[in-house]
């Protein structure tokens, strides 16, 4: 295999979204105070194997909407370096190998990184996002499936999981919607009914700014159930206080140039909130 395809296989993973999910997975696995042990590496591979496949086969199902797209009209497969065949090839072993190593870990692991797969294609690719301006709302959960990969593989308990995938499912509309407005006419061209674009700026801008107040309410609500030290509490909440006022000074007068920072200010946050539980758990 060339180096070309190589690279393009690299590519079909999303490696800068792909670091990111599993950021959320390291995270949560410390914070559920798992060991350095096989569990851990078979965990992980596992976990980023998922992940991997799933957005690979995530590329394949788009390959269509991507040709009609500025931005990604130079990806694998509308580019022809990559065919359908092997994309689609790729994605379901990388992603059955990732289950397989998963059995070893526990039965909630593979459980949960199924549900990943469930979510991003079935519900999110094949069902809502061409149909439904919604369709980020039940997709979502697929982005917030790493963290709880990571909490399950260290902990038996659930709870602190799903508010520690919670905090990344509201999070996911900042990720999606911001970058949307940004390229709205990419999306009208490719037919894709964003909710930014059927709903208009301003008012997809305040549903951010609602999700963020949540975040902000979920991640004070992890501090007092896992008595994290203080300075988690203090570090994650000026850091989710500070992107919500930068929410909602967009809001007020939302603009599509501004959208592009605004999108990426969202993911230094939720790498800031993450680093942060990190400090709460081991300073």
């Amino acid at each position: 295999m060339g180096k070309g395809k190589l690279r393009a296989l690299l590519e079909v993973i999303k490696p800068k979204q792909t670091t990111l999910l599993m950021v959320t997975f390291f995270v949560s696995y410390f914070v559920g105070l798992g060991d350095l042990n096989t569990k851990f590496i078979y965990a992980s591979i596992s976990t980023f194997l998922a992940i991997s496949g799933t957005t690979a086969l995530n590329m394949w199902l788009d390959k269509d909407i991507d040709s009609l797209m500025e931005r990604t009209k130079r990806r694998p497969l509308p580019s022809g370096i990559l065919s359908e065949k092997e994309c689609a090839f790729f994605g379901t072993s990388t992603f059955s190998i990732g289950i397989l190593i998963s059995i070893f870990v526990n039965l909630y692991l593979p459980i949960v990184l199924f549900l990943g797969l469930f979510f991003d294609i079935v519900i999110y690719t094949i069902l809502l996002k061409r149909r439904s301006p919604y369709s980020i709302i039940l997709g979502g959960v697929a982005g917030s499936m790493p963290a709880l990969a990571g909490w399950v593989s260290a902990s038996e308990t659930l709870l602190p999981g799903l508010i520690l995938a919670g905090i990344v499912l509201l999070w996911i509309p900042s990720h999606i919607w911001y970058i949307s407005m940004h390229y709205e006419e990419d999306y009208r061209i490719a037919g894709i009914p964003m909710y930014p674009l059927i709903v208009g700026m301003e008012r997809a801008s305040w549903a951010i700014v609602l999700a963020v107040s949540l975040m902000l309410i979920l991640s004070t609500s992890l501090y007092l159930l896992l008595k994290m030290n203080v300075l988690y509490l203090i570090l994650s909440t000026t850091t989710l206080a500070l992107f919500l006022i930068k929410t909602i000074k967009f809001a007020r007068k939302p603009d599509r140039k501004e959208a592009r920072r605004m999108y990426k200010l969202a993911s230094m946050t939720l790498g800031l909130v993450f680093f942060s539980m990190i400090l709460g758990v081991f300073l």
